[in-house]
């Protein structure tokens, strides 16, 4: 009897040891992976597979693990021309005002777009095939094109959407402080943003029409920037337009004590025990950092599904407290849904989940003294299936299973850190972390092959991009620092 031919796809990953991260959390030690048409149509044991497909092209991983890639939940992609700008020592006043009164008034398209092209080049090489942008790029289709060129998925927002922008003082001013008050009034203003709620209506959601297609690697959300710079009537109509797109709200929340308080004293109560009241705490909703949440606050963000995108790294560049006194572990071990998020250049200066996942998992232990109260295995769920959740693509992304999108992480052996081979997630988590990624596929796409960008020129990427850093910071007036150790000056006071 004559047997039918096999199936022919697209791409193969064979001989991997493959951590799914799908709802058994199964992993196959000799496992192997079927793709076709950017999709996954078959995961499971290397023999099995080989046996029901034949492949256009095969990828041997050598034992090495592969997983899901990693979805950055909260990242300021334009910033990168402008990364270790900042003095070291610069009170976090400071660096907000360089930003908003001099960066956004000063880079143009072409800035944007390197920047963005850096950020995803930088996402890519650390395991990265998602990020959802935090709404700070002035021009969103620079973003967009940039995310396409390098081959990393995106889901863009529009920009700087606010109807209060003077409240953004607060995430950065000592809250009551009457000079203070009167600098964020003094504070110029910028010249691509929306002056008014008219204005901030009118841009809001044009990212959207990016969903219209299926198949896009770029995707629209809505965003807003919260930080007290949105009334109520703005916040509401962000939630009613992102409920009837069926996208994610995204904003920042609780980011500082300072911004924390000023919110209290707006709402008259916890803000998200308001923002509870009013109908905007949601399954949809995103917050960027919620560094400061009470209990009562908690509370209310389990029973509504909220989604937070910690970023410890952020927190502690700018000695927030946030991995002391956020929530975020307690949340997460209680069924709360915890994403990670890079921040952004200046803020926890690298875009590499790896790190972020490392850090919650070991701040977490430090500051509830207990080994076990976050493991690797929380870091690797929040970096890849909770992440998915958060950016409204959990069924698309986010693990390794039949129907989902081709998004993963081939690492290798070659490394010592990875050896010897006796817990491959300990070794990854704790040991290799990116240094170790070797492949990354996107919607079925080799992005990167055996360490190197298969999309870009990369060389040509980084020379550009840093010439036009030394450009952008000539225009708005700064200088890099001298490469000379500085020396704290002892406190006499």
């Amino acid at each position: 009897m004559t047997q039918a031919p096999r199936p022919t796809v697209e791409l193969m990953i064979r001989h991997a040891y493959v951590i799914t991260m799908d709802d058994a959390a199964r992993i196959f030690e000799h496992g192997a992976i079927a793709i076709d048409k950017g999709r996954i149509v078959a995961v499971g044991d290397d023999a099995d597979i080989a046996g029901r497909f034949t492949a256009s092209r095969s990828i041997d991983a050598a034992g090495a693990p592969v997983h899901p890639g990693f979805v950055e939940c909260h990242l300021h992609a334009s910033f990168q021309l402008f990364r270790g700008a900042l003095p070291d020592q610069m009170p976090e006043t400071d660096a907000f005002d360089t930003f908003e009164s001099v960066f956004f008034n000063t880079v143009n398209d072409e800035e944007e777009y390197l920047a963005v092209a850096l950020a995803s080049l930088e996402m890519i090489r650390n395991g990265t095939t998602c990020f959802l942008e935090a709404g700070t790029v002035l021009t969103p289709a620079v973003a967009a094109r940039a995310a396409e060129d390098v081959g990393i998925r995106a889901i863009i927002g529009d920009a700087f959407i606010w109807d209060q922008p003077q409240g953004f003082a607060q995430g950065m001013v000592e809250t009551g402080c009457s000079a203070c008050a009167a600098q964020a009034r003094a504070r110029p203003v910028l010249k691509r943003a929306p002056k008014t709620r008219e204005e901030a209506l009118a841009m809001m959601g044009r990212e959207l029409h990016r969903n219209k297609d299926p198949e896009a690697l770029v995707t629209g959300h809505v965003a807003i920037l919260g930080l007290g710079t949105a009334s109520e009537e703005l916040m509401m109509e962000a939630k009613k337009r992102a409920d009837a797109a069926g996208v994610v709200l995204n904003l920042h929340q609780s980011y500082s004590p300072a911004d924390t308080e000023a919110d209290h004293k707006r709402f008259g109560t916890d803000p998200l025990l308001h923002l509870e009241k009013i109908g905007f705490l949601d399954r949809n909703v995103t917050f960027g950092h919620a560094n400061h949440l009470s209990d009562a606050e908690c509370e209310a963000l389990i029973g509504k599904g909220t989604s937070i995108a910690w970023a410890p790294a952020a927190s502690m560049m700018w000695g927030h407290g946030g991995c002391f006194h956020g929530r975020h572990a307690e949340l997460w071990r209680r069924g709360a849904n915890i994403a990670l998020g890079s921040d952004s250049a200046n803020w926890s200066n690298d875009f590499d989940l790896w790190r972020q996942a490392n850090l919650s998992v070991l701040t977490a232990r430090e500051a509830h003294g207990d080994r076990t109260y976050l493991i690797a295995e929380d870091g690797l769920e929040m970096a890849t299936r909770a992440g998915a959740r958060a950016v409204g693509m959990e069924g698309r992304i986010g693990s390794l299973e039949v129907g989902k999108r081709a998004d993963l992480v081939i690492h290798t052996l070659d490394r010592p850190e990875l050896i010897p081979t006796t817990n491959m997630i300990r070794n990854l988590f704790y040991s290799s972390r990116s240094k170790s990624v070797h492949w990354v596929i996107v919607n079925g796409r080799v992005v990167l092959q055996e360490g190197r960008l298969v999309t870009v020129d990369e060389r040509k990427l980084l020379r550009e991009a840093n010439k036009a850093a030394m450009a952008l910071l000539t225009r708005m007036g700064c200088r890099a620092e001298p490469n000379t150790l500085a020396r704290r000056k002892p406190n006499t006071a």
